[in-house]
C-alpha cells in the first residue's frame, strides 16, 4: 500500500515518545507490517530517538521520516538544531545501540560528526 513520505518534527523531549509511537503505528499499519514487526519497529524508532536525546548535547528537535522505497520502508531519525561538538556517545555505548537496533530492523546506519550522532537511518523489509 502506498504511504508516501511521512515526517514528524517534535521537541527533543522524552515526553513526546507517545506521539512518535502513535505516528509510527499508523505508518507501519499502512505499510502492511505484521503486529510483531510493527512492535519491533516502533521500539527501534523510539530507541533511536532516545539515543539522540540522550547525548550530552541533545538536539533542539527531532525529525523522524518514514518513506517507502521499492520493497523497503526507510526510516530516518535526525537531530536538528544543535552545534556539533565533542559531546556524543562513547564507542562502547554506540555499539550497544547499534546491536539493539539491528535486532529489530533489517539494516541500520548511524551518522556521526565529531562524535555526535546526527542521524540514524533504518530499513525494514516489506512483503
Amino acid at each position: 500500500m502506498a504511504i508516501g513520505k511521512v515526517e514528524l518534527s517534535f521537541p527533543s523531549d522524552k515526553s513526546m515518545m507517545l506521539v512518535l509511537r502513535l505516528t509510527a503505528a499508523g505508518v507501519l499499519a499502512r505499510a502492511g507490517l505484521t503486529v510483531d514487526v510493527m512492535d519491533d519497529v516502533k521500539l527501534a524508532v523510539e530507541e533511536a530517538c532516545n539515543c539522540l536525546i540522550g547525548q550530552e548535547c541533545p538536539p533542539d528537535r527531532i525529525l523522524c521520516a518514514f518513506e517507502r522505497k521499492d520493497r523497503d520502508l526507510e526510516i530516518s531519525v535526525c537531530a536538528l538544531g544543535t552545534e556539533v561538538g565533542k559531546c556524543g556517545m562513547e564507542e562502547d555505548e554506540l555499539r550497544v545501540v547499534r546491536a539493539i537496533l539491528e535486532s529489530m530492523v533489517s539494516s541500520v546506519e548511524i551518522d556521526q560528526t565529531g562524535g555526535w550522532i546526527r542521524k540514524i537511518s533504518m530499513k525494514v523489509a516489506l512483503n
